[in-house]
């Protein structure tokens, strides 16, 4: 229920991962769990949970609020979809893009001249360029759900007379999910002789 109100926010995105802070702490959660003697989970254990794809609670030092963690799925080690963000942009583009193959069915329009690959990729391409597409609002850009799309992210390879496959490749942004400060405390004397 946690993760789906997370995924529900309409101030963000589908490519926002549930552990967005900026969203707000979670609300009616309530504090961290503790154990039998009141000692909170600590944050040591729920990256354990975590690794193990648990959904977790979240919590920062000196921050107010709990929060969530990532939005884990099960998918295979080293799969492209082990979080849900990047299922939730695959979706999109599959809704997108769909109906523009399903129109081409049976037109002789989407035929293997050079022309006709070029027109129809470019067609194809609009929804990714639509997802891709940042907005300035207020004086802040909000980036689109993903990187720009380029020459090659969609091919269409004709199995047969009749038979075409569509491979669309999307790049979501990156997104910090672990943040580490280095600081460095510097002592020389930048005193003038």
């Amino acid at each position: 229920g946690v993760l789906a109100g997370r995924l529900a926010n309409a101030a963000v995105s589908i490519a926002d991962t549930p552990m967005r802070v900026a969203s707000g702490a979670v609300l009616g959660l309530g504090p961290v769990p503790s154990d039998s003697e009141g000692v909170p989970l600590p944050s040591a254990i729920r990256a354990e949970l975590d690794r193990a794809r648990f959904s977790v609670s979240q919590t920062y030092p000196d921050y107010e609020g709990v929060y969530w963690g990532d939005g884990n799925l099960l998918d295979t080690p080293a799969s492209d979809f082990q979080v849900i963000e990047h299922l939730r942009l695959a979706d999109k583009a599959a809704r997108q893009v769909r109906p523009l193959l399903i129109r081409r069915v049976g037109d002789r329009r989407l035929n293997s001249t050079p022309n006709s690959m070029a027109v129809n990729i470019n067609a194809l391409m609009a929804p990714l360029r639509a997802m891709a597409k940042s907005v300035t609002f207020a004086g802040q850009v909000f980036p689109g759900e993903i990187q720009t799309p380029k020459d090659g992210d969609i091919v269409l390879v004709w199995k047969s007379k009749t038979a075409v496959e569509a491979y669309i490749k999307l790049k979501p942004h990156n997104c910090p999910k672990d943040i580490t400060a280095n600081i460095a405390l510097d002592l020389s004397n930048d005193a003038t002789e």
